[in-house]
């Protein structure tokens, strides 16, 4: 993963922008963590409204918890198989 990169991926956040879809959406990557400890990246709403969040990326992940702030990636679903 880099900056720019599109990803597909489910919003924490809920707004009334967003519709009735809460499916996972496109967003861009804005900002990786020098050291990788997070990710931000910006989702439009079906409004054309911009918004940020940030995730852990997969190696943060504590073992045992359903943790739905850091979604799995392709390339991290492979290396969790």
């Amino acid at each position: 993963m880099k900056i720019g990169d599109i990803l597909t991926i489910k919003p924490n956040f809920y707004t009334e922008y967003m519709g009735a879809n809460d499916q996972p959406r496109q967003a861009q990557v804005i900002y990786i963590h020098p050291e990788g400890r997070f990710y931000v990246v910006e989702f439009r709403s079906d409004l054309g409204i911009p918004w940020r969040e940030t995730f852990y990326p997969y190696t943060r992940r504590i073992a045992d918890i359903a943790d739905k702030s850091a979604p799995h990636l392709p390339h991290e679903k492979e290396l969790a198989s």
